[in-house]
């Protein structure tokens, strides 16, 4: 299965959901019956947050350990990101501007991001002696292991998309499992044991797709800034490859 098959299935589930909770809305009514709706003293009688956190179970718990790793991803890979990113316009102004390739590396020795680390990877061996040929082979071998640093944690944030709504998915099945196992012993005589199954079935879907939507976004906006940079690292190397094949003609 496809990375791109994986992230549409959660999505799905997500749509689904969606359009079953607007169907809620435009009806209230049968979120109780055909009768009237509760009235104020049994709306403030609502268990509060912490009472519905607890119907969701072990799975709850695995799920909020799943959100405190995905916002770890999710901050690590936006601050590698922000270092990564570089003007590769500016930089290849300033070396075709300078006068030599000892000039071009003295005055990108500051320039941050991939680009800044490739390009100074390039002049470095070009100034050293190096055949262009043999510039353009070591720095296929740079761009190799910056592609390797800008998927890390990538495929993990991946597979937490997915996960996600899988584990809710199934706290929702355990929760209304147990809840169809109350109805088979007693019957309807105590439907706060009922509730709180569907509770917990309930708790967790939304824990899991709420982990899910903020890990979708974010690693489909670190695909698209690591593509971005991938490009834009190729066209300026085409470039800097030409100005290292001029100077060593010349």
């Amino acid at each position: 299965m496809s990375p791109a098959t994986k992230r549409i299935r959660p999505l799905g589930i997500v749509i689904a959901l969606i359009c079953f909770a607007l169907g809620l809305i435009s009806n209230p009514s049968h979120l109780y019956g055909q009768g009237v709706l509760p009235s104020a003293p049994a709306l403030a009688k609502a268990q509060s947050i912490w009472d519905i956190v607890k119907h969701g179970g072990p799975v709850l718990i695995i799920l909020g350990l799943c959100s405190v790793l995905c916002l770890t991803l999710m901050i690590e890979r936006y601050m590698y990101y922000r270092k990564a990113t570089g003007n590769m316009d500016e930089m290849l102004l300033t070396i075709k501007r300078a006068g030599s390739i000892t000039d071009a590396l003295a005055a990108i020795d500051k320039s941050p991001g991939i680009a800044g680390h490739v390009f100074r990877m390039a002049l470095t061996a070009a100034r050293d002696g190096y055949q262009p040929k043999q510039v353009e082979r070591l720095v296929e071998g740079a761009v190799t292991k910056e592609m390797i640093q800008m998927e890390k944690f990538l495929p993990q944030l991946d597979t937490l998309v997915t996960l996600c709504p899988l584990l809710g998915l199934f706290g929702t099945t355990l929760g209304m499992i147990r809840s169809f196992s109350i109805v088979a012993a007693i019957g309807m005589k105590n439907p706060e044991m009922l509730a709180g199954g569907i509770s917990e079935a309930l708790v967790n879907t939304a824990a899991g797709l709420g982990v899910a939507l903020p890990a979708l976004f974010a690693f489909n906006y670190f695909a698209g800034k690591k593509e971005a940079i991938v490009m834009d690292l190729e066209r300026g190397l085409t470039e800097l490859m030409v100005i290292i094949e001029s100077s060593h003609g010349g």
